[in-house]
């Protein structure tokens, strides 16, 4: 096996068995074979890329900044209330740690909605209701639900009651550029039908 600093000292006594015959950054090979899986590639060079679902989209004219169907840019951050969806059944955790949906305060206010009640939040893939929470600590444009949630599905609706983030994230295949649960723009309304529920009144899950 030929090491780097073999090939460094003496490139011709020690050639490589890259294509190019030198150190490469980039795999090309490896770049060919993840689009033949059909996943997102981006370009060897460091340039912006916008992703897919990006903050780009959150406007139908991007000029003069006029806001489109999906205007908030949706952050699925880890929540201290599971790892990712383990524990997401335990009674303790779900009253400690609520699963609201928070947006900034103006934002909240110019649709009408107030702090505390049940919004429906749809993406291009999927709907959810959740309890807000307005909050000066999210940017204007930005709102925020914990990922991991186990799916609690209206048959009738299609709307998830728990907030699964993965509902409103879409299956689309990515691989070299962004992940879609990373970039996912949404729409926020106040919920018509009954008020939510907190999770831990709940009947508990037992899957085992």
């Amino acid at each position: 096996m030929i090491q780097g600093e073999d090939f460094v000292k003496d490139p011709e006594a020690n050639p490589l068995s890259t294509k190019s015959g030198k150190l490469e950054i980039h795999c090309q090979a490896l770049s060919d074979k993840i689009a033949q899986y059909g996943f997102t590639t981006i370009p060897p060079i460091a340039k912006y890329e916008p992703p897919l679902d990006g903050y780009e989209d959150t406007f139908k004219d991007w000029k003069n900044k006029v806001k489109g169907d999906y205007p908030f840019q949706l952050v699925t951050d880890h929540y201290g209330r599971r790892s990712h969806s383990v524990f997401d059944n335990v009674p303790q955790l779900r009253e400690a740690y609520p699963q609201d949906f928070l947006m900034n305060t103006r934002d909240g206010e110019a649709l009408g909605i107030k702090d505390g009640d049940t919004v429906l939040i749809e993406s291009a893939y999927g709907k959810v209701i959740r309890n807000v929470g307005l909050t000066e600590t999210m940017m204007p444009g930005v709102v925020s639900l914990g990922e991991g949630a186990w799916v609690e599905l209206d048959e009738e609706t299609g709307i998830d009651k728990a907030g699964a983030t993965n509902m409103l994230c879409g299956a689309r295949l990515s691989g070299q550029g962004e992940e879609p649960w990373n970039t996912t723009i949404v729409r926020v309304e106040k919920y018509k039908g009954k008020p939510l529920k907190p999770d831990c009144e709940w009947d508990q899950r037992v899957i085992f």
